[in-house]
């Protein structure tokens, strides 16, 4: 074997073992563990049932719900970072933020938005720099999940407009991919929904309903 194929091998590992840690990090349930920790109740029975943030902050407080949001966003982009100054490329970086998402999508069983807002920024800072004029925007007129929607879809433009080169987006694009089948899937174990309405409502504002 030569010297270059032992170097392919190593980096291949290491990306795989960068991917597993991802995960391992993305099944941390924060939201359950900040909420159990201030009230002693379980998020499940709080507000709309869900595990993320956004139920934390309407639940208990605004404040244990951003400290959530951050940590389930360090959830990504702490590995993925890792994964970058241990010289991984761009791919291979993408390829560890979005494995935390996955685990957080598997076992806590939430949508996984603050893990791809980590992971967006490990990724591209620059992409992301541009990307939260209109998340903070929507987010400042209450109109969270919709800023949500528009960030993620600008995404890959964003980073083509940046870098003009398609390859690059390729991991915001994955990244988005996962992130919109998590919502139209909705909660795990629930019926697939009988109207498009119901699709259309889970792509654009992640719930059923309006």
């Amino acid at each position: 074997m030569s010297a270059a194929d032992r170097r392919r091998r190593l980096r291949a590992l290491h990306t795989l073992a960068g991917m597993a840690g991802g995960f391992a990090a993305g099944t941390i349930p924060t939201g359950r563990l900040v909420t159990k920790a201030l009230t002693g109740q379980r998020l499940e029975d709080l507000g709309d049932g869900k595990v993320g943030s956004s139920n934390v902050a309407r639940s208990i407080g605004w404040k244990p719900g951003a400290l959530v949001l951050a940590l389930d966003a360090l959830k990504a982009y702490a590995p993925a970072t890792a994964a970058r100054l241990d010289g991984a490329g761009n791919n291979a970086v993408a390829a560890v933020g979005i494995s935390a998402m996955a685990g957080h999508i598997a076992l806590v069983k939430g949508r996984g938005a603050a893990c791809a807002l980590g992971a967006a920024f490990a990724m591209d800072p620059a992409m992301m720099a541009v990307g939260c004029v209109p998340l903070v925007g929507g987010s400042l007129l209450h109109r969270h999940a919709q800023a949500v929607t528009v960030t993620a879809l600008s995404l890959p433009f964003i980073s083509l407009a940046l870098h003009r080169s398609p390859y690059r987006a390729l991991g915001p694009l994955a990244l988005i991919t996962v992130l919109f089948a998590a919502r139209l899937r909705g909660p795990i174990g629930s019926p697939l929904p009988s109207s498009p309405e119901v699709y259309r409502n889970r792509f654009l504002l992640d719930r059923d309903e309006r």
